[in-house]
């Protein structure tokens, strides 16, 4: 949300208490705001009150989206819908606005992102006979990087617009775009009064602003709910996560004397349906090829990745000791060999929402490449250029000679056969020099150490082509083994860098502080600049990334810790620590978990929180 210009609102506030003497505490926020204009599309009537003009069949009407605005508005009866088809110029106009002082306009936007660039709408300001563009959808989706579908929340400052009679107007144009449906469409003002309030959602922040009187030299925030629980700035920013009504109480002091205030309910911040998400199991590899790849017969402890503060959660899966569970981490075994789905249905007062894959989108067992790339980013793939020193993981004149990815440890006893390698670009013009790969243990400093097995391809057979995405492949004669709770690396180089050669590996890019996979090796210097045999290994943390590079990895046979009928009905989980003790929640450390079923059997498995 943006802020009001701090200093009209603080200058509104502060000549509330300029008469006041000596020290006092006052406070406000920039997002105490309150609506002067409505709109909710929620009846045919509310529905008249805009203008619509029409070039298809399809036009606005009322409606609601596959996600009930009632999500976000519990009285939320229904939305401004559109349905994309051909030739459509579709508008959208309220009736003329007198805009106040200090005023923000919001609302909320429900469609996918796949195919705006078909069809989207444009929001427009219609003033003194002049038409301005507030926000272009397809622009913003690309800016963001929005794929949806979810509801949005969009704001505009009308400062610029104070005093003025407004039409706001949505156009619609393009062939077989997106489904579109907008509500909660608000004009507000700043709120300057003794009982002003805020409304947020759940992880918005609010700008809190000291208008205490006096030579204030400290500040101390109280603030329930919020994070930070407190603070000493004199201008905090805090962000609620949970819904709840919250108060908020200011000490200030002068060095000699203190004053306190508080705002009881200041803050509400209204919940909204959660979204499901799962995240991965510990032990659980990514692959290009299925959602998730795990072990059979090792418990894996799934985690509830949900949004939006669920309080119940309804698991399905398919091929484990578990059929259904309502915990919100629970454990699972799979029992044999075979690809599978899953369902998470997550609930709260607000409402419910569903993840699921397909039935195959869980391998277990068997065989499988794996890398450290999610679905999402497989479409962000890309290589790093670096100019006129050539490429990362790849034809560089930087001194950088291997690129490694690394991996978690298996869970279980496992093998790679190969390790397939996504490439961007295979000029060779050293057709004939080695690219060598190895699979490599992960030593006691976290770097690459001991090699595990070697093979190599000639630069000029390395496989790309441009409108498919081919691996080239780099087999070991011998099978390398893996063991159980090593992580491990494989490690491709060093690159031809002579003229003419272009090699370059894809990769997946992230900002600073995601997950990084990527290192690589840097020789030494001579005081001449001249490259040594010696060098040193460093994780891009400054660049975070993962280079596509995928092992095939086989688990061994493992040995079944219970076979349970898959149609059997967890009753409970008891968790154990190492000091015997009982829980129905798991403990910190070491767990022995015993499930008990339906039929009276039980199971006992090991698993680490």
């Amino acid at each position: 949300m943006k802020k009001i210009t701090l200093s009209v609102l603080t200058a509104a506030l502060v000549c509330l208490s300029a008469g006041a003497q000596g020290l006092q505490a006052a406070f406000g926020a920039s997002e105490a705001m309150v609506p002067y204009y409505e709109m909710g599309w929620d009846s045919a009537s509310e529905f008249d009150t805009w203008t619509y003009t029409s070039t298809s069949a399809s036009t606005w009407k009322l409606g609601n989206a596959s996600k009930a605005f009632s999500t976000i508005d519990s009285n939320s009866q229904s939305s401004m819908i559109l349905n994309y088809n051909s030739g459509q110029n579709e508008v959208a106009t309220s009736p003329a606005i007198d805009i106040r002082d200090n005023s923000q306009l919001e609302f909320y936007c429900y469609a996918s992102g796949i195919y705006l660039v078909y069809g989207a709408w444009k929001l427009y300001a219609i003033a003194d006979g002049q038409s301005t563009l507030l926000i272009d959808q397809f622009l913003w989706a690309q800016e963001n990087g929005y794929d949806g579908p979810s509801w949005e929340r969009f704001t505009v400052d009308l400062a610029s617009y104070a005093g003025k009679s407004v039409q706001f107007s949505f156009v619609y144009q393009g062939d077989y775009g997106e489904d579109e449906a907008i509500d909660g469409f608000k004009i507000k003002e700043a709120n300057t009064g003794a009982d002003a309030t805020i409304n947020i959602k759940e992880g918005e922040s609010v700008h809190f602003i000291d208008m205490s009187a006096g030579n204030v030299t400290s500040w101390n925030w109280a603030f329930e709910g919020g994070t930070p629980a407190s603070s000493t700035e004199q201008n905090p920013v805090v962000t609620y996560d949970k819904a709840g009504t919250y108060s908020v109480t200011l000490t200030v002091g002068d060095g000699s004397t203190s004053a306190t205030t508080t705002r009881e309910a200041f803050v509400n911040v209204e919940g909204e349906a959660p979204t499901a998400s799962i995240g991965l199991p510990a032990g659980a590899y990514q692959s290009p090829w299925v959602y998730m790849f795990v072990p059979t017969n090792v418990p894996l402890t799934f985690t509830d990745a949900s949004t939006g503060n669920p309080s119940q959660w309804a698991w399905t899966f398919q091929g484990t000791d578990v059929a259904t569970s309502d915990e919100q981490n629970p454990t699972v075994t799979y029992t044999q060999e075979g690809k599978y789905g899953i369902r998470l249905e997550v609930t709260n007062d607000m409402g419910s929402n569903v993840f699921e894959t397909v039935d195959d989108a869980i391998q277990a067992g068997g065989e499988q490449e794996i890398w450290n790339i999610a679905p999402e980013e497989n479409s962000d793939l890309m290589m790093m250029e670096m100019g006129w020193y050539g490429n990362y993981a790849g034809t560089n004149w930087l001194g950088m000679g291997e690129f490694a990815e690394h991996f978690d440890a298996p869970l279980a006893d496992a093998t790679i056969s190969k390790v397939n390698i996504y490439f961007g670009k295979t000029t060779a013009a050293t057709a004939d020099a080695d690219i060598v790969v190895k699979i490599v243990a992960a030593g006691d400093d976290g770097m690459p150490g001991q090699v595990l097995g070697s093979t190599s391809v000639k630069a000029g057979d390395l496989a790309y082509d441009p409108t498919t995405v081919n691996a080239t492949e780099f087999v070991f004669d011998t099978p390398v083994s893996v063991t159980a709770g090593t992580e491990f690396f494989a490690v491709v180089g060093p690159f031809p860098n002579n003229n003419g050669d272009d090699i370059a590996i894809l990769l997946c890019r992230r900002d600073v502080g995601e997950k990084c996979t990527g290192y690589h090796f840097v020789y030494d210097e001579d005081e001449n600049y001249n490259y040594l045999d010696t060098g040193a290994w460093y994780q891009n943390v400054d660049d975070p990334l993962s280079l596509a590079v995928a092992p095939v990895l086989k688990y061994a046979e493992t040995t079944a810790i219970s076979t349970v009928a898959i149609n059997k009905q967890v009753v409970s989980h008891t968790y154990y620590n190492v000091a015997g003790v009982a829980s129905t929640k798991p403990f910190d450390g070491i767990n022995i978990v015993v499930t008990r079923y339906s039929d009276g059997s039980q199971s006992s498995s090991k698993v680490i929180k």
